[in-house]
């Protein structure tokens, strides 16, 4: 073995090392990934202290509870903090009109306006909106239609859901961070 590949494998292992120390001083320090898919494993009780008010129609119920299992993923009790009101508003656009006036395509809007409360003083501490689109083919068969317009709202709604909890991850952060005052 020559002087050069011992000098090579010596800065390779010492590489390795300075890369598993980084590793390990960003677990220590609380690092989590924000995009991360979550689970039972991962309940944070300030997560689970936002209270999801009813949002009305089957697509506000759809929406509620796919928030309720993304802030608290194992369902454990826990003391509410924040109550979250959320407005949906859900359209549909035809497009691909075709010379009969038929349509081949459409999309499903689905726009989010929502706003967190305190519960403790009953102000507005955060606000913000989602807006996700889903598509879908206009097809011969009326059911099969209908059954592709659900989906494609369903997957719009879940998407908003995702977004909305990412953001009340990112806003439970920022109250961590920001000293309570007596």
């Amino acid at each position: 073995m020559s002087w050069c590949s011992i000098a090579a494998s010596t800065a390779a292992l010492t590489r390795r090392g300075m890369l598993l120390l980084a590793l390990a001083a960003l677990g220590g320090c609380g690092f989590r990934p924000l995009y991360a898919p979550r689970g039972p494993q991962d309940w944070d009780p300030d997560l689970a202290a936002i209270a999801v008010t009813p949002i009305p129609d089957r697509s506000g119920q759809i929406l509620a509870l796919a928030l309720r299992e993304d802030l608290n993923p194992s369902g454990a009790p826990a003391t509410k903090r924040w109550q979250l009101e959320t407005h949906l508003s859900v359209g549909r656009t035809d497009l691909g009109i075709q010379r009969n006036a038929t349509a081949t395509s459409s999309e499903v809007t689905v726009t989010a306006s929502y706003s967190v409360i305190d519960l403790a003083s009953g102000k507005q501490v955060y606000s913000s909106s989602s807006r996700a689109v889903g598509d879908f083919d206009q097809l011969n068969d009326a059911y099969a239609t209908r059954v592709s317009a659900d989906d494609a709202q369903d997957r719009a709604l879940h998407e908003i859901a995702d977004e909305m909890a990412m953001r009340m991850a990112l806003f439970v952060r920022q109250q961590r961070a920001t000293p309570s005052k007596p």
